[in-house]
């Protein structure tokens, strides 16, 4: 296993899933589920037509039928079909028993206004049949998944008006840097803005994360320190930007230590991505991350969003999958495993984009995945296979 790995599964062994809380339907989107959600009823819960048409026995086609009842989407038959009979029956209505199939609208011939004719010998049944979506007891939804639109209405046939789901962590973002400014000011000077914070607040936001945003901080332990303890006090998780390195104003690692958190990493093996913190006390995380922005986007999408995952006990974690790379792709240096940006084809092949490294964010603008070069290949040749995260 490469590092990237090891860090992964090390991170999955010591994180336990939040608490859960119920939440209404029209609150659940987004939301990871903590429970399986049980079918109560058949679905059909009757045999239904599939489409408008007549209601009748499949050995009376091309008889004339006489049309005993007329029978709309939400009304109980009264009539038992028998010998050369039809229903007049509307999509979704309950087919009438003694029916076996529905033919079609299109394919009837009026006889008069009590009899009609099949034209169609060869009509399909056009019957949804009761329990053939699935059956009371089945398990429409497992726990763990992320609830999108189409499970809203799967829950709602299902009966829930209220679901389980994991509790949002409290999650604080502060940026270190005596450099840095905020967004809405103009850099003198050596500064630079701030574009970490907003990004990961951004990127939280994906993951129906609402962040605490605690401000900048600058190069000095002690207001660190004092931010840092707040932070830990009020929120599960701390996203430090800044001062993950072994410079001389890179305090994350002796203000984690002195409050107590064990580092369970300190680099990564990634170009860019390197440096990167991960520390725990008891039930709280942190991680420190690169202040170049780049770096730290792709720590976020490697490290950090399968880390909310596993927090919140969802199932779906962001997958890898082969590519076909579309144009040579070359680095000078090759101890790390590389990250670099890419796009995708109209055939699902990918190609770089033009990128500098770790302080390029312009470069992601396009990007639409993430693509890995191995430890130790300097080089991949147009055609070759390659593996990509989809962002």
């Amino acid at each position: 296993m490469s590092k990237y790995e090891d860090i992964l599964s090390m991170m999955q062994q010591v994180i336990a899933p939040v608490e859960r809380e119920k939440v209404s339907l029209d609150r659940a989107l987004n939301r990871v589920l903590r429970e399986d959600i049980v079918a109560d009823i058949d679905m059909p819960p009757f045999d239904k037509a599939a489409m408008d048409g007549y209601a009748c026995r499949t050995c009376d086609l091309g008889n004339i039928m006489e049309v005993v009842e007329r029978i709309p989407a939400g009304f109980v038959p009264t009539s038992t079909i028998g010998p050369n009979q039809c229903a007049r029956i509307m999509t979704g209505a309950i087919v009438p028993q003694g029916a076996d199939m529905v033919f079609m609208l299109e394919d009837t011939e009026e006889i008069d206004a009590k009899h009609v004719r099949c034209k169609n010998p060869n009509s399909k049944k056009n019957i949804c049949y009761r329990g053939e979506d699935y059956r009371k007891g089945d398990i429409l939804v497992p726990s763990g998944i992320k609830i999108r639109p189409m499970h809203i209405g799967i829950l709602a046939s299902a009966g829930y008006a209220e679901v389980w789901v994991s509790k949002r962590p409290s999650v604080a973002i502060m940026a270190t840097g005596s450099e840095l400014v905020e967004p809405y000011q103009l850099p003198t000077g050596a500064q630079i803005r701030n574009s970490n914070s907003p990004m990961l607040q951004a990127l939280l936001a994906e993951l129906s994360i609402s962040a605490n945003y605690e401000g900048i901080i600058s190069d000095e332990m002690d207001i660190i320190r004092s931010k840092t303890e707040k932070a830990l006090i009020q929120n599960d998780v701390l996203l430090l930007t800044g001062g993950a390195s072994k410079g001389d104003f890179d305090y994350t690692v002796d203000v984690l230590q002195y409050f107590g958190f064990d580092m369970l990493c300190t680099t990564t093996g990634l170009q860019p991505g390197n440096p990167m913190i991960f520390a725990k006390k008891e039930k709280k995380f942190c991680f420190g991350l690169s202040g170049n922005p780049v770096s730290s986007f792709v720590q976020f999408e490697l490290f950090v969003r399968p880390f909310f995952f596993w927090l919140c006990g969802c199932s779906e974690l962001p997958q890898w999958q082969k590519a076909i790379l579309k144009n040579d792709f070359s680095r000078k240096k090759a101890g790390r495993l590389g990250i670099v940006p890419v796009k995708f084809n109209a055939d699902y092949s990918v190609e770089t984009l033009d990128f500098h490294g770790s302080a390029h964010l312009n470069a992601l603008v396009n990007a639409q995945a993430l693509m890995q070069i191995p430890e130790s290949v300097t080089s991949i040749k147009t055609g070759e296979q390659v593996y990509v995260r989809p962002l």
